[in-house]
């Protein structure tokens, strides 16, 4: 513990808990002893208080820091820590900044949060249909990573970070979007007949293999093996970072096959109207074809088929429950499509009546039950009968 002069002024200097800290007193020696001493009993006796610092940062200076910190940084060469990035935190961050836009981090709490899911439900969405569940709960799951962040100190900011987790309480509504929808095999061949041209072998590499539709946009001809009749994913090309083999069907080797090759060009389905753009930058652009358009390709396709609700996942669902149905188990499954826990994969094996139907069917046989031969209906069972005379006259010949 010390006094010391700096450009004039008197500071004191001493450590509580370990920890140092220094004081600005003034330009006089003997009041900044003075405190000195005083701050000395107060260490003591135990009632040293620390003066705290009001939090003043915004959200907005919250949401720039946060942005900055998950997205790419190019000049450096440090990939953004999140994929989705640009499609899910900007997207959910624009929608946060309409409500919590200008307000201190400190008059966020729960009950504001709370009146924001409010608000938020009673908004149309750019598809002229009330928002959704799932998509506040993606919002103010993005905010509560927001806080998170900034209490860690992963993230700098000139007006400091609440110590408090005010936002630990808030909790998301459930969702109920589970989907056992299942296309037989006459819609999706009504569904590829109505289809447009370019969209017709990603629905039947989605129908053959149970591919997302981001790893299907994406997918590369470095990627597929015709020889071997198979597609293999990195880590880096998956949702859920572990690599996978998919094995090709001979229908979908032999469109690959016919596919049209652009010079240069990785990737297996390009849109020929980013060709041009691709060329002039081609670390900037993909040629590809946009989530958004395929999905919007796939509802015109399915209006003009007549086949109701229905998305493009559908047929990831449709591919799980046709290989549980062709007598594929369950792990050799998972490890085509991906999925990493049984629970997950539950939601897309579909069992409908007529499985239960086939159930039974398998039961009968193995069992060889009917009304009219089933012993609890007070009959003998004729196969069982003739097994137990043969058994019997085995045994007196062998006496």
């Amino acid at each position: 513990m010390s006094v010391f002069k700096k450009q004039g002024v008197y500071w004191i200097d001493y450590y509580v808990n370990g920890h140092r800290k220094r004081e600005r007193i003034g330009p006089d020696k003997r009041l900044a002893e003075t405190v000195l001493r005083k701050r000395k009993v107060e260490i003591a006796e135990g009632k040293f208080l620390e003066k705290k610092r009001p939090v003043t940062t915004t959200f907005d200076e919250l949401a720039d820091a946060y942005l900055k910190w998950i997205g790419p940084n190019d000049e450096a060469g440090i990939p953004a820590r999140k994929r989705s990035w640009r499609s899910h935190d900007l997207y959910a961050i624009g929608q946060l900044r309409a409500y919590f836009g200008g307000k201190r981090l400190t008059a966020i709490t729960a009950a504001l949060v709370g009146q924001y899911r409010d608000w938020r439900r009673s908004t149309i969405s750019r598809r002229k249909r009330p928002v959704s569940i799932a998509t506040v709960n993606r919002e103010i799951a993005c905010l509560k990573r927001m806080f998170n962040v900034a209490h860690k100190g992963l993230i700098v900011l000139k007006g400091g970070a609440p110590k408090d987790k005010a936002l630990e309480v808030v909790s998301l509504e459930r969702e109920r979007n589970e989907r056992d929808r299942v296309l037989s095999a006459e819609e999706f061949a009504c569904l590829c007949e109505a289809a447009e041209d370019w969209l017709k072998p990603m629905l039947v590499v989605a129908y053959h293999t149970g591919m997302r539709k981001g790893e299907i946009r994406s997918l590369r001809w470095d990627q597929v093996d015709l020889k071997t009749g198979t597609i293999r994913l990195k880590s880096s090309d998956t949702k859920t970072d572990e690599g996978r083999v998919i094995p090709m069907s001979q229908t979908l080797t032999s469109i690959l096959k016919a596919a049209t090759r652009y010079v240069r060009c990785p990737w297996v389905f390009v849109n020929p109207a980013r060709m041009d753009a691709w060329k002039a930058s081609p670390d900037l652009v993909e040629p590809c074809y946009h989530k958004t358009s395929i999905s919007h390709a796939f509802e015109r396709a399915c209006r003009k088929a007549g086949v109701k609700n229905a998305t493009f996942h559908d047929l990831r669902h449709t591919f799980v429950t046709n290989a549980r149905r062709a007598g594929i188990d369950y792990f050799r499954i998972m490890a085509m499509t991906g999925h990493k826990t049984m629970a997950v994969f539950k939601r897309y094996n579909t069992v409908d009546e007529a499985d239960l139907r086939q159930a039974m069917r398998q039961m009968d046989t193995y069992m060889d039950t009917s009304p009219e031969t089933d012993p609890a209906f007070g009959h003998v069972n004729p196969r069982n009968s003739s097994r137990s005379r043969r058994s019997s006259a085995g045994r007196a010949t062998d006496s």
